[in-house]
């Protein structure tokens, strides 16, 4: 069967606005039922009072009131609330500009009479319509004041009974508007708690689909590390010629093998890192390590991609730096490494620096610059989210990547109480600074 809302074109957002309206309607249509057979009794009342043609053709409207309003009603049930609104103000205003021009002593309740039911039209009508229904408002306005400067027949009601009949006008209008409100305010509260239930049932079922998802992440990253790391092993044994002296062909192709195992493990490794983090279980360790083993693998990582480019690497270690700190060197070394292997593959020609430094007495800094391909700024925030990559189809295929390295560096940051930002001019190159809490056994001079 087809979407009742995608066939006639409605946005979700429409049609839930479209029901809420016809809702009102039928609302409106029940309280004017009522509010019509009482005024039908007052004017039969009025007429056997003081008798004349105009009360009764006031009366005879008022008699059709309460079969309209049921009309109006089920127009309003069966998907027809537009009609059924133009139908509620249409009437309403032909009862109000009637009956005020050929009534004496009633016509002060024209003006807010109309204002009243064209405030109700928008309620109950689209916002473009509301236009409308102002401009409708104010032609009956126009029309019945002419009528009644221009010496139409009116019936002369004595003045206690036109007082008393604007009395109980006055009161039903200010019950009706009371009924109204309670009845609009009353849906906007159902339909806020509606959204509001489904916000929070489809947010749980999203973070249960997130916690699913990370641990079939990580059991299947786990998993798959094991064999990938035999094959890496004994891919390096076979090309140091630990079972013989390999063919150029044979050497050459597990050269490949051994590269392309290598990036493997390093993205099934990210996506492990990416699932504990989602799932809140990424932990950093906080042991004293050598400052020179940290320089060491950045140096051994990052420097030979560096002369594989021919881009000159620079890396410098601030002498007031102390020889020991505390902290995950690991995880340290995976943020150093990430950042500084980033720099090497945006950047094809000029250099890459690393600056290790103390910034005061309680914080150290790394900052990371190259002469690469910079960041637009629009980006800049960007490129700290998981799989995003800067918006560069061509070098994207050049560096590959799985845009995770920078989302796992900015919480591994954050989870060691650090701050991280990225400075860029586009098109000239990119320097990251991170800064992390300074804990060393060693006091700096």
């Amino acid at each position: 069967m087809a979407n009742p809302v995608q066939a006639s074109g409605q946005s979700p957002y429409e049609a839930f606005q479209a029901a809420r309206r016809a809702r009102i309607v039928v609302n409106l249509a029940n309280i004017s039922f009522y509010a019509s057979i009482a005024l039908v009794i007052v004017v039969a009342a009025m007429l056997l009072m003081d008798y004349s043609k105009q009360l009764l053709i006031a009366w005879f409207l008022l008699l059709i009131s309460p079969g309209l309003n049921l009309v109006i009603r089920q127009l309003a049930r069966t998907g027809r609330g537009e009609l059924a609104g133009y139908l509620f103000v249409a009437y309403y205003m032909l009862v109000i500009a009637l009956n005020t021009s050929t009534i004496a002593n009633i016509s002060p309740i024209l003006a807010p009479g109309l204002l009243l039911v064209a405030a109700i039209g928008g309620l109950v009508l689209p916002a473009p319509h509301s236009f409308v229904v102002a401009g409708l408002g104010a032609a009956t306005y126009i029309v019945a004041t002419a009528a009644i400067r221009t010496g139409v027949e009116v019936a002369s009601l004595s003045l206690p009974l036109a007082q008393a009949f604007d009395m109980v006008v006055i009161v039903s209008a200010m019950l009706f508007m009371s009924l109204v409100s309670y009845y609009v305010t009353s849906d906007l509260r159902k339909a806020l708690d509606e959204a509001t239930f489904d916000v929070v049932e489809a947010n749980q079922k999203l973070a249960k689909a997130s916690e699913m998802k990370s641990q079939f992440t990580a059991r299947t990253s786990h998993e798959l590390r094991t064999p990938l790391s035999a094959i890496i092993a004994f891919t390096d044994l076979a090309l140091h010629d630990t079972y013989g002296v390999l063919p150029p062909k044979l050497r050459e192709a597990l050269t490949h093998v051994f590269t392309s195992s290598r990036h493997l493990k390093v993205i099934i490794n990210d996506l492990l890192d990416l699932s504990k983090i989602e799932a809140g279980q990424l932990d950093v360790g906080a042991e004293p390590f050598a400052l020179a083993k940290l320089v060491e693998t950045v140096e051994s990582t990052s420097a030979p991609m560096a002369a594989e480019k021919g881009l000159k690497w620079d890396l410098q270690v601030d002498p007031k730096m102390p020889a020991t700190l505390i902290g995950d060197v690991e995880r340290i070394s995976q943020i150093l490494v990430n950042l500084a292997g980033n720099a090497v593959k945006f950047t094809e020609k000029g250099e890459v620096s690393v600056r290790i430094e103390p910034q005061g007495t309680d914080r150290w800094r790394i900052q990371v610059r190259d002469t690469g391909l910079g960041i637009p700024e629009s980006q800049r925030e960007a490129i700290f989210e998981a799989y995003r990559q800067l918006g560069n189809g061509a070098a994207n295929a050049r560096t590959g990547g799985t845009g995770l390295g920078l989302a796992i560096t900015r919480h591994l940051v954050r989870l060691m109480g650090g701050t991280i930002r990225v400075e860029s001019t586009f098109g000239k190159g990119s320097t990251f600074t991170v800064e992390l809490p300074l804990k060393s056994p060693v006091a700096i001079a």
